[in-house]
């Protein structure tokens, strides 16, 4: 990339062009304006070599697709391994992440690094660990321009789409084993919220809401994970239409648990979004229904696809989870994009 990277202090990182303006509130273009200075100091603390090496075009498909629950030697990643960066390069990438996700977001990755470290430590596995995932930036950051950041490895893809003053993490995915851990002195339960906010919503339905939410009697493989060629949502399961308020409440809780690792003002717009055509979302279950047993949860609707996994891999079931959003119409910004560009035709 031929920009002379440097770091703008958030204070004079203002003003947006046509490309991708927008009429959201002052906060959201604010957020964006400190992810976009903590990519600029993610990129000065780093050699010409490391630039080149993390960066890439935005439309360079074959990189926005490079992510997997896969550890590093099934899939390579592109971009700058976290193994190979100095603790002040690595501080900077948190600062990246740090400033785009929420605070339990931010924990969230951490903890499924810290446990994929226990995995490491314990059965001596080569490419796993907390030196091998990968962060890439697409485009250049930007408050009027489409760009977006990628940070990944085992069980991680974390993708960030940024179009003026917007954001979109379709498509993520976040999960781990083992998920009941210690590490230094913490003791650690992943993706606690997905799992225990899934079976108060399964729990509340009665006979005949779970004669239709309950489709399997097995736990399954996430349908709409880093393979999946098609992501179109189905009308599997119970409406959202067919329950009641409190079961309503319930299922948002659900979807705020994944949409709210990102920061809090953007997890807000997407919540509306999805919100704004809740009768529309189905949800379905397969498995036992039993609290603690290893089942999986699928939310599908016009804007939003959540999958809660256990994986067969590594023994118990309950210990080796997936989670996974999808926003069908915002892949990889698809959409936010889309519309700056009209915006901008119209102009």
């Amino acid at each position: 990339m031929k920009r002379i990277w440097m770091v703008f202090s958030m204070a004079f990182a203002i003003g947006i062009n046509s490309e991708c303006r927008g009429q959201e509130e002052p906060t959201a273009i604010s957020v964006v304006r400190g992810v976009v200075a903590a990519a600029d100091a993610l990129m000065a603390e780093l050699s010409e070599a490391e630039r080149q090496k993390i960066s890439f075009q935005f439309d360079d498909e074959k990189q926005q697709r490079n992510w997997s629950n896969l550890p590093e030697g099934a899939v390579r990643r592109g971009g700058l391994r976290m193994g190979d960066l100095t603790d002040q390069q690595k501080e900077a990438v948190l600062g990246l992440l740090r400033a785009t996700l929420s605070p339990r977001g931010l924990q969230q990755v951490i903890d499924n690094m810290n446990g994929d470290e226990l995995l490491r430590r314990d059965g001596g596995r080569m490419n796993f660990g907390k030196d091998e995932y990968f962060v890439s930036i697409l485009g250049e950051p930007s408050e009027t321009t489409p760009w977006m950041w990628q940070f990944g490895g085992h069980h991680l893809g974390i993708n960030a789409t940024i179009c003026g003053s917007q954001i979109t993490l379709s498509p993520s995915l976040t999960g781990g084993q083992p998920v009941d851990f210690e590490f230094e002195g913490r003791q650690v339960r992943q993706l606690a919220g997905d799992e225990d906010g899934a079976f108060a919503l399964i729990g509340s339905l009665n006979q005949q809401q779970r004669k239709q939410a309950i489709v399997g009697d097995h736990h399954v493989k996430l349908k709409y994970g880093p393979q999946a060629k098609e992501v179109t949502p189905g009308q599997e399961g119970i409406a959202a239409s067919e329950f009641t308020p409190e079961q309503r409440r319930l299922l948002i809780d659900l979807i705020q648990e994944r949409i709210g690792i990102l920061n809090e003002t953007h997890a807000k717009q997407t919540m509306q979004t999805i919100t704004d055509d809740l009768d529309s979302l189905y949800f379905s279950w397969f498995g036992p229904t039993e609290v603690g047993s290893a089942a999986t949860f699928r939310i599908q609707g016009p804007a939003v696809i959540i999958e809660y996994s256990p994986q067969h891999l590594g023994g118990d079931s309950t210990n080796h989870t997936h989670a996974m959003y999808r926003d069908p119409t915002n892949d990889y910004g698809a959409r936010i994009v889309r519309e700056a560009s009209i915006g901008a035709a119209d102009q």
